[in-house]
């Protein structure tokens, strides 16, 4: 064997090795997911703000940054003259586990903590509230990005302690 093969066969290790930290299809395909976030979205949805009371027609509008492997959203949503609630989400990427955790604010109770995983579109979360809602802790939240400039936040949850899961909150977003 030559001088130059060790070096080559050196430089080709080095080569994949480099390729396989910064190059990994999932995590470009991750990043990609979050920058779909990026920018100003507008838009509206109901609101159910507890089991007893009916849906209200909300307005929101919410600014998008996208991190490495974490996404911050911060906005504002008003029904009417009724109420208006500061809201935000911030959500961090493991590469690791492939699961995203953080926390989520606007529930009048308090940041909620947030975790679950990301399935094509949807990242699909269980939100765990700092006090009971409807009668326990936790509900679920899924926040589904197109790519196509649609954001759909959406929030099920049982309205009576034992009783059946059901969307208690939809938001439509639009990219402007």
């Amino acid at each position: 064997m030559s001088t130059a093969a060790p070096r080559l066969i050196a430089a080709a290790t080095l080569s994949c090795v480099i390729t396989a930290v910064t190059c990994n299809p999932l995590q470009a395909a991750e990043t990609d997911f979050l920058e779909r976030f990026r920018g100003i979205w507008s838009g509206s949805g109901k609101v159910q703000r507890e089991g007893a009371s009916q849906p209200r027609q909300v307005t929101c509008s919410v600014t998008g940054q996208p991190l490495e492997n974490r996404i911050r959203a911060q906005g504002t949503c008003r029904a009417a003259l009724i109420f208006s609630r500061v809201i935000g989400v911030d959500l961090a990427y493991d590469p690791r586990s492939g699961t995203y955790r953080g926390t989520y604010t606007g529930s009048r109770i308090g940041p909620a903590r947030l975790i679950g995983t990301r399935s094509g579109d949807a990242v699909n979360l269980r939100i765990e509230w700092p006090r009971p809602v409807n009668g326990d802790t936790q509900a679920a939240m899924v926040i589904r990005n197109d790519g196509q400039g649609t954001l759909r936040i959406t929030v099920a949850d049982n309205l009576t302690p034992g009783g059946p899961t059901q969307q208690t909150s939809e938001i439509v977003l639009a990219r402007r």
